[in-house]
């Protein structure tokens, strides 16, 4: 059940996007291609920052570049990204680095998904 006012679901989850996913550069078009520019800046420079915070043990900067990184990405429709970062932050949060070590495995393929919806996968 989706409640309407906080755009989530009754399990916490995030509302799915409101257009078909999928297609090459459609959030450049919902958002304009400055904005998705923006939003693919941030996945470039914050995906890195993840993968050398969890590399070091830093639970602190792995909380705080998850939970950035999911608020960029709740925000231009990326939802299994979103998702798949609040639990990254949840795992770190817990110390769960089982969990979090699965999660950070399965980013770079979300992250290269997300800069194709938002047309930037060569730039």
């Amino acid at each position: 059940m989706l409640d309407r006012i906080s755009d989530r679901t009754a399990d916490g989850g995030f509302r799915p996007p409101a257009e078909p996913t999928g297609r090459r550069g459609h959030l450049a078009v919902r958002h304009g291609p400055v904005l998705a520019a923006l939003c693919a800046d941030e996945l470039r420079e914050r995906h890195p920052r993840l993968q050398a915070a969890a590399a070091v043990g830093d639970l602190d900067a792995l909380k705080t570049e998850a939970h950035a990184l999911r608020g960029v990405a709740a925000n231009f429709g990326l939802c299994v990204l979103a998702e798949r970062l609040l639990a990254l932050e949840a795992a770190a949060r817990t110390d769960d680095r089982e969990e979090f070590t699965a999660v950070l495995g399965q980013l770079p393929a979300e992250v290269a998904q997300a800069l194709v919806a938002l047309g930037q996968e060569g730039a």
